[in-house]
């Protein structure tokens, strides 16, 4: 069926119609009179009017003689020259100057033209995209370059299809189009690609760690390689891209750090070796020493109930004093050596703080009057969770200090809260000390103002016993001092609210079981004797024996001793406690028993406390072995004597 012409030129019409509708640029016709006889909708927004008010119209009639004038003679002058123009024209509107684009077309005129406003405004946002761009491509080189990451793309072939800011000193345009093989080293190249391969073949992003030598380099570079595959429309890989780090410092310095810490390690080794050498010296030197400097004590002990002409007891008191000072370095050694061995561990009780620091007061007052020092404690109501015993100790060598380095003045001890701990202050206005020097008095063996080692002034192993012995306790020590004005030494304990209770044997008691039966059992003829002396001075029976088992065959002969005095260390056979085990064992029951030893190795003493068994430290005071004895004899069944 054929369309007639009117209907064709009606669906071309309609189809003009629309296409001008949809254009974003105005669109406008005129005849040779200069009348408008077509505007689209993007002309009727920029002129600002609707068509029914420019159809028919000139741009005379729209816009005013002054503004449409110029406009009027260029459109006559193109229809004239039958040319075509374009130019920028203030017509007066509001949204201000357009920009047309004219032509002649027949009789009439067509045009074009723009709000310039609109496109200065669109031409001002593309620059300014533009320069954002810009600006985050050039970040993004200066961050790709200054921390050396590697961008790169290859197709599955393995080729390089794109790369940034490689790292092997080639143009990255020269890299695009070759393959691993042909920019590094084999082994290296091999490793490489090896890493792509499993990318590909998994079809999952990785992540590894590579050394790479290129080809023109002698030594390896070290990068933090990651890939993900490239997948296109039906999900087939086609390639993979991924970026590398160089970390080549990052793993030398890793290197460095881990030969540092090797060689600390070897240090470490050596320093502890040392430490077991000087434990093991420090055993063997004392179990040595320890046996006649017990003797002597012994036997002191012994003289000076039986000397009571003034002459001899003043040589027996010099003599204890020479003795006595021995044995307090003795002691200390062996603080030192229990502590490093750890075999202390602390019996926490509430203690009331003003009882123990009124006995200690009590102690030193008379001391420090006697040299003319003013001794002064101030009471407190507080009490503490710690172990009585080895807080006495660390106060009984602060104030030892106190004493030795304070000529005149005074010497405080105070105590103050702070939130839940305890501050136990021991103050004096003695000598002080160099700032160079308040870290290192806590070291062992160290002593300020004692270039002579004079030993009255001890080993210098007291404030190394306090702060080991503070960390035990779970508190603090320090101190403040200025030198020629004093010291502040100051520990702190955990503060409590209640107080508990606890029974302890008074300083008054005495013997109460005397005539009891104490066997001996040392190897060592003279500390055997002058133990057996003592003892029977003291009103208790004695059985002796130099070893084990012949400790053994004399309770099988005779009746079973009350109370075991045993040395850990025998000559031969049985050790001191595997004797007092087999007499347990064959009396049936547990026996007071002690063991004394003068062994300070750290493996020792740890067996010792092992055992379950009361143990003394060579060299023993005849005051703290009767205090023991009388403890044992409290624990008897057996009515006094």
């Amino acid at each position: 069926m054929l369309i007639k012409p009117s209907r064709l030129r009606e669906i071309e019409r309609d189809r003009l119609d629309i296409v001008l509708s949809e254009m974003r640029e105005g669109y406008a016709e005129m005849d040779e009179d200069l009348h408008f006889v077509l505007v689209n909708r993007a002309a009727e927004k920029i002129l600002g009017a609707p068509a029914s008010r420019i159809l028919g119209r000139t741009p005379r009639d729209l816009f005013g003689v002054a503004a449409a004038t110029p406009l009027e003679m260029k459109l006559r002058q193109i229809l004239k020259a039958r040319d075509a123009s374009q130019f920028e024209q203030d017509l007066g509107l509001e949204s201000g100057p357009v920009s047309l684009r004219v032509r002649c077309d027949g009789n009439g005129l067509v045009l074009f033209f723009d709000d310039i406003a609109l496109l200065r405004s669109m031409e001002h946002a593309l620059r300014e995209e533009s320069a954002r761009r810009n600006l985050i491509e050039e970040r993004f080189e200066t961050a790709l370059s200054v921390n050396q990451i590697v961008v790169f793309k290859l197709d599955r072939e393995l080729r390089y299809s794109w790369v940034y800011n490689n790292q092997i000193g080639m143009k990255d345009y020269n890299v695009v189009g070759e393959t691993p093989e042909h920019l590094f080293e084999p082994d290296s190249a091999r490793r490489l690609m090896t890493f792509f391969r499993s990318v590909l073949a998994s079809g999952q992003a990785q992540r590894t760690e590579l050394a790479l030598r290129p080809r023109q380099e002698t030594e390896e570079r070290h990068f933090v390689s990651s890939a993900r595959p490239i997948f296109n429309d039906q999900q087939e890989i086609i390639g993979l891209t991924g970026a590398s780090i160089e970390i080549t410092s990052v793993v030398r310095q890793r290197e460095e750090l881990a030969r540092a810490r090797e060689e600390a390690f070897i240090a470490k080794a050596e320093a502890e070796r040392a430490s077991l050498s000087k434990s093991k010296f420090l055993a063997a030197a004392s179990h040595d020493l320890r046996q006649p400097v017990q003797s002597l004590l012994l036997l002191i002990e012994v003289m000076k109930s039986r000397l009571t002409d003034a002459p001899s007891q003043k040589v027996v008191d010099q003599m204890e004093k020479a003795v006595d000072a021995l044995r307090l370095l003795f002691d200390s050694m062996l603080d030192i050596s229990r502590l490093d061995a750890g075999v202390i561990v602390p019996a926490l009780q509430t203690v009331c703080l003003n009882t123990l620091v009124g006995r200690l007061a009590d102690e030193y007052r008379l001391r420090a009057e006697h040299r003319s020092l003013d001794f002064r404690v101030v009471p407190t109501s507080a009490y503490v969770r710690t172990d009585p015993v080895l807080v006495e100790r660390v106060l009984r060598n602060l104030l030892e200090n106190a004493l030795r380095y304070c000529p005149t003045g005074r010497i405080l001890i105070g105590c103050r809260r702070q939130s839940k701990m305890m501050r136990i202050d021991v103050i004096d206005t003695g000598i002080g000390i160099a700032p160079n020097h308040l870290e290192e008095i806590f070291e062992e063996f160290h002593q300020v103002a004692n270039a002579a080692r004079d030993r009255s002034q001890g080993l210098g192993l007291g404030l190394s016993i306090v702060k080991k012995v503070m960390r035990l306790l779970g508190g603090t020590v320090f101190v403040r001092s200025a030198l020629g004005q004093g010291s502040c030494f100051s520990v702190t304990l955990p503060l409590v609210n209640q107080h508990q209770g606890n029974g302890h044997l008074t300083a008054g008691d005495t013997e109460k079981r005397n005539g009891h039966m104490v066997l001996v059992v040392e190897d060592d003829g003279l500390l055997r004797d002058s133990l057996d002396i003592m003892l029977r001075s003291w009103g208790y029976q004695t059985m002796t024996a130099r070893t084990g088992e012949e400790a053994l065959s004399i309770i099988e002969k005779h009746s079973l001793p009350d109370i075991v005095i045993s040395d850990y260390r025998l000559s031969a056979g049985l050790t001191g406690i595997d004797t007092v085990l087999k007499i347990n064992e064959a009396a049936g029951r547990h026996l007071p028993s002690v063991i004394i030893t003068g062994d300070t190795a750290p493996e020792r003493v740890r067996e010792v406390h092992g055992s379950g068994l009361r143990i003394l430290h060579k060299p023993v005071a005849a005051d703290e072995l009767r205090r023991a004895l009388l403890g044992m004899s409290q624990q008897q069944a057996v009515p006094p004597v």
